[in-house]
């Protein structure tokens, strides 16, 4: 199985989406220890994924791993800038980040991964399909089995209500995480001692995070003290992009010695090689060009280049009147421009290409969305969209896939 450069899959309705390569919950960072008991039980925050100033997201959990009592809550707080992720226990999860940590260097490396941790992984199901199609319900909704494998299909109501957690479910899911959105997992006070591991059903066994729990009569860390372990984690991750940001405020790549091709080149996302977290800005912000100018994108991550938006295409998730998430097809899909093209077979293995695969003419009018470029012809194939603009003003746009990724053309005056 072939660990690319990459930091997330994401197969959205649009095909295969490949991602290249902290503002947070504030608490106290308190050294107290405490036991089960001395003050009953006690509420521990694990940040899901980083946000900071720099727009950076992270396949990871704030702290990676907590440790707990019996009795005690966790509360999941989603503070990234848009990148899908769930939070998923349960003995499947165990099972599979168990067989992953197993892997041999040299099966990690591998096209195909040994049919033994396949046949593990496949048990749960995906949060996006393997191609085009809405979410995966069973996966993008909350859900909670007692035993049995999950399906694809929405799980039955009696499984939407959350049971506290005792380590025996086979599938404890907290469905597709809204920006902002706080998630809690109370733990049962019968649950016995041990660990329980956890994973995001997009991004897989690479981003995985563990309870450990402990006899009620041990001495732990407070939950301030471990959230401040956390955010010294989070901080760790961040050290690899400060080069490459600085890059890509400047409109610059991030690999030395690579000059971005095309007319006024701009930047959507940036990352580092054997980084866990990737950049999502627009480099540079701002581009002035003269009517009938163009400017090209050149795309590393899954982004798109939306113009004249509002709230109901602002956001690849979307929640129905019924309560279930799915996804935004206005925010995914290209609108009043050509999207990706139909993925091609990779031309290259090694190096860095630029390709441009689209382009529109466009006069600034009604709403335009390139749709998300999901790195069709693989990588180190860059692929490259370009507007000419030929109305003269001031156009912004946003990615529609993450928040807070925005740039502005000026055109003209």
């Amino acid at each position: 199985m072939k660990r690319l450069p990459v930091l997330s899959v994401l197969c959205a309705a649009v095909g295969l989406v490949l991602v290249w390569s902290a503002t947070t919950s504030a608490q106290p960072a308190s050294r107290q220890v405490s036991a089960a008991g001395a003050a009953g039980s006690q509420t521990f925050t694990v940040n899901v994924d980083g946000r900071n100033a720099a727009n950076e997201s992270f396949l990871a959990y704030f702290p990676r791993s907590t440790t707990i009592h019996p009795g005690d809550t966790v509360v999941f707080h989603y503070v990234g800038v848009g990148e899908p992720h769930t939070v998923t226990f349960g003995t499947l999860a165990d099972s599979a980040i168990k067989a992953f940590a197993s892997l041999t260097p040299k099966e990690l490396q591998a096209q195909t991964p040994p049919k033994s941790f396949l046949a593990v992984d496949s048990l749960l199901p995906n949060l996006f399909p393997q191609g085009p199609g809405d979410v995966v319900q069973s996966a993008a909704n909350p859900c909670y089995m007692a035993s049995g494998t999950p399906g694809a299909a929405l799980c039955p109501a009696s499984q939407h209500e959350q049971p506290a957690f005792d380590g025996t479910q086979s599938y404890y899911n907290s469905g597709w995480l809204d920006s902002g959105q706080k998630w809690t997992m109370h733990l049962s006070s019968s649950t016995s001692p041990g660990t329980y591991r956890f994973f995001c059903l997009l991004h897989r066994e690479d981003m995985a995070g563990k309870i450990d729990v402990a006899p009620s009569s041990k001495t732990i860390m407070s939950p301030a003290a471990q959230f401040a372990l956390g955010q010294k984690q989070l901080a760790s991750a961040e050290k690899p992009l400060a080069g490459p940001d600085a890059a890509l405020v400047r409109g610059k790549a991030p690999v030395p010695n690579v000059t971005l091709p095309g007319t006024n080149p701009v930047l959507a996302g940036s990352g580092a090689q054997n980084s866990s977290g990737s950049i999502d800005q627009f480099g540079p912000k701002a581009v002035h060009i003269p009517v009938g100018g163009t400017v090209t994108w050149w795309m590393i991550g899954p982004h798109t280049v939306t113009f004249n938006s509002d709230k109901s295409d602002d956001d690849i998730r979307a929640t129905a009147p019924d309560g279930t998430v799915h996804f935004n097809t206005k925010a995914l899909l290209p609108a009043n421009s050509p999207g990706e093209p139909t993925p091609g077979k990779p031309a290259f293995t090694s190096g860095i290409h630029f390709k441009l695969v689209a382009s529109k003419v466009w006069n600034g009018v009604g709403f335009l969305n390139s749709g998300i470029f999901s790195n069709s012809f693989g990588p180190p194939v860059i692929e490259g969209y370009s507007i000419k603009f030929t109305r003269a003003g001031t156009y912004h746009y946003i990615c529609t896939v993450h928040d807070r990724m925005k740039g502005t053309v000026v055109v003209g005056g």
